[in-house]
This record gives C-alpha cells, sequence and structure tokens, in this order.
C-alpha cells in the first residue's frame, strides 16, 4: 500500500509538472512576438521646459539599430512609465499635442528621410483622462539606416512640475501602428524605446535700460590737433564767444564773415531719434539789428545785412553717422556749406546757404526752429556755421545775440 500511494504521488506530481510546462508556452510566444530592438540614441528637445507652456515645439531624434523599414513612427507621452508595454500612460496633466503639424527632416539634419510623412494624433492612455498625447506619422521609408529626426509643433508642456514621459515606437507595417490604441499592447513595434522629460521653475531676469540722451555745444578751432580732445564725448567741453569779422571782430560790407568755430555733439538711444532746435534773436545793438536771412534758404551777397546758419556733419569726428542736418539748414547742394572758410575773404562766397527760421525769432514759439536730427546710436559731431553781412548804412555797435539749442529724444 506504501508503494502504490508512493508511485501515484510520483505520477500525480509528474502530470502537474507537465501542465505548468504546457500553460507556459503560449506565454512565452506571446512575450517573443512582442520582442523589439531597442533604439540606440534618442532624445527630445524641448523648446520650453515652463510648466503650461504652450504652442511649443518638440524635436525628437533617435538611431536606428540597423537598417530597418519604416511605415509609421508612433510618439506617446505618459505620466508615469517610459516602458513599452506598461499597462498605465496616463496623459500627464495640462499636456497636449494639439495640431498634427510637423517637420519631417528631409535627410539633411538625419539619415532617413521623413519630411513627406503625414502626421496625426490621438489619445492612446489609460482611465479617463482627456488630451491627444499621441502623435503618429505614416509614410515609407524602406531599408532605413542611422538617425531620425522631425519636430513635432503646437504642443503643452504639462501643468504639473516634475517629470513625464515618452514612448518612441518604429513598425513597418502601419496597420499595426494603427492599431495601437492599449498601452498594454502596442502592437509589436519593431523597434522602440523611452524617453524620460521634465519641466522646470523658469529663471527671470530683469536689467534697466535707462533712456538717455547726452548732447553739449562748445567751441572750438580747425585745427585737427585740437580735434581730438572733443570728439565723441562731451566731458571736458568748453564754450567761448562766436566772433564774426576780421582779426578785430569788425563787419565789412564788401565781404561776408564766416565762424566756424561752435560745434555739438550728440548721442541718444531714443527709438526715434533726438531733434536739435534752436532759438533765440538775431544780431541786435540796443534798439539796431542786422536783418536775419529769414526762412529762404539765402547765399552771401554783399552790401546786404543777413544773420544765418547753416549745419554739417564734422568731417574730422570719428562718427558722422545717424547725424543729418534739417534741410533748410544744410547749405545747399553736396558739401557747400563744409567748404566755406572761415573769417572774412573775398573767396568765401563759394554757394553755401544760410537760414534763420523766423519760428527761432518769435518769442510766441516756444520750441524753436529744427536745425538737425540724429538717429539712435553713439556720438556724432555737427558744426555749426555763422555767416554774418551788413549793408553801407547797417548802424554802428557792438551787435550780439545768444542762442538756444535744445536737443529732445523721441522714445
Amino acid at each position: 500500500m506504501v508503494f502504490v500511494d508512493k508511485l501515484r504521488r510520483s505520477t500525480s506530481l509528474a502530470a502537474a509538472a507537465l501542465l505548468l510546462v504546457a500553460s507556459a508556452v503560449p506565454l512565452l510566444a506571446t512575450r517573443t512576438a512582442s520582442a523589439y530592438e531597442l533604439l540606440g540614441e534618442r532624445e527630445i528637445r524641448m523648446e520650453s521646459s515652463a510648466v503650461d507652456a504652450d504652442g511649443l515645439n518638440y524635436r525628437v531624434e533617435f538611431d536606428l539599430t540597423g537598417t530597418q523599414s519604416i511605415e509609421a513612427i508612433v510618439v506617446s507621452f505618459c505620466e508615469d512609465s517610459p516602458i513599452i508595454g506598461e499597462e498605465d500612460c496616463l496623459v500627464p496633466t495640462g499636456f497636449e499635442v494639439a495640431s498634427t503639424a510637423f517637420t519631417g527632416d528631409d535627410g539633411t539634419e538625419g539619415d532617413v528621410d521623413v519630411s513627406g510623412f503625414t502626421p496625426s494624433t490621438s489619445r492612446v492612455a489609460s482611465g479617463g483622462d482627456t488630451g491627444d498625447n499621441t502623435f503618429t506619422i505614416t509614410g515609407s521609408a524602406a531599408s532605413a539606416t542611422g538617425t531620425v529626426v522631425f519636430t513635432l509643433e503646437d504642443v503643452t508642456n504639462p501643468s504639473d512640475l516634475g517629470t513625464f514621459y515618452a514612448r518612441i515606437m518604429v513598425y513597418d507595417d502601419d496597420t499595426r501602428a494603427a492599431a495601437y490604441t492599449n498601452p498594454n499592447d502596442p502592437e509589436n513595434p519593431d523597434q522602440a524605446g523611452g524617453i524620460a522629460l521634465s519641466t522646470a521653475e523658469v529663471i527671470t531676469i530683469e536689467a534697466k535700460v535707462q533712456e538717455r540722451l547726452t548732447f553739449c555745444l562748445f567751441t572750438d578751432t580747425l585745427d585737427p590737433d585740437l580735434e581730438t580732445g572733443n570728439i565723441n564725448t562731451c566731458d571736458g567741453v568748453t564754450t567761448e564767444d562766436v566772433l564774426l569779422g576780421d582779426d578785430n571782430g569788425v563787419l565789412d560790407s564788401t565781404m561776408p564773415s564766416i565762424n566756424k568755430d561752435a560745434k555739438f555733439n550728440i548721442t541718444t538711444n531714443a527709438s526715434a531719434g533726438a531733434i536739435v532746435r534752436m532759438s533765440g534773436s538775431t544780431l541786435t545793438s540796443g534798439s539796431f539789428q542786422i536783418d536775419s536771412i529769414g526762412d529762404t534758404p539765402t547765399e552771401y551777397e554783399d552790401g546786404t545785412e543777413q544773420f544765418g546758419l547753416c549745419v554739417y556733419t564734422d568731417p574730422l569726428g570719428l562718427n558722422t553717422a545717424g547725424l543729418v542736418p534739417t534741410g533748410d539748414y544744410s547749405g545747399g547742394a553736396a558739401d557747400e556749406c563744409e567748404l566755406t572758410d572761415p573769417g572774412q575773404a573775398p573767396d568765401n562766397d563759394n554757394g553755401a546757404l544760410f537760414t534763420f527760421h523766423s519760428d527761432a525769432l518769435d518769442p510766441e514759439v516756444t520750441y524753436g526752429s529744427a536745425i538737425a536730427e540724429k538717429a539712435a546710436g553713439e556720438f556724432s559731431t555737427g558744426r555749426l556755421v555763422f555767416l554774418g553781412g551788413v549793408s553801407d548804412t547797417t548802424e554802428p555797435g557792438i551787435y550780439t545775440t545768444t542762442l538756444n539749442f535744445v536737443a529732445t529724444g523721441r522714445y
């Protein structure tokens, strides 16, 4: 009896073991059918890691393992795990691939041309969550090798701070990719791999740029050796009286008197630039005055009372860019204002035009007459060229005027 019982017991154990092996065969077969090659080096480059950022580009790049025929590529974003075949692939809170638009590399960045593939989006996830988390492109790339690159467009980052995941799956049959609706059943991709991504806090950097306007007037001779101290700066400049006339400061009705000692430097960062305006009276001596030239640019004329000026960008300056004399004060055509000679000599009559606008004279015109404009940028230098002329009947006296120049930035 004992021998029989032992025999029966051994027989039963053998049968149970046989059944256990038999039941394992389908499981092993299923796992073998679901096996895939692990993708090589892979990344998803996020345009921004800020929480809730939207309208983003996600650049997907991965290396194929060996040679692979491609009809579909699926990228699914999951809250819980990057492992292909995991049961859970909840949509990360707030995440969405909101558009089917994408840019597929034509082989210039990667090795595989996926520029002609067709995109689509869907939701492949567990539970009752919402939002598209799966991006699919379908097409045809036979015998592909190397790197695949494409960009998902109009992606919204998760609203939670921290890590989320992506699963990349490559199929040689687009029908299997289309059948992928269950995270636990990836429909046997040929190659696949997972990626971890993360949202992060942003760092805000603050810096201030103040509105800037530097403007100065000064006098300087035309000696180039003395120019260098007053170029591209307003530091240490000085102003002296501007004298019209001969060595004794006397005007003559038979020739003009020109002075070019007055200059101004200006720099600004005003986006619409700056305007230099002038106001003041003509030359006066008590109740007498020398007529200003007026609104019409005019050449010097012997025997005529004239007071006016023209403006040009100083050729001795290191920078003249962005400074433009206002039309009526530019001295006429070409470089006629620049070519005037200082002093008092018959050859000063070179055709330069001088002006003294009435709005510079009128006390009711508060802000004067615009003589030059300066674009935003580094220092520019302008030279003021003054003309004095008298007639045979101009009353004797010491004639003076004080002119006011103001630079106004337009921000």
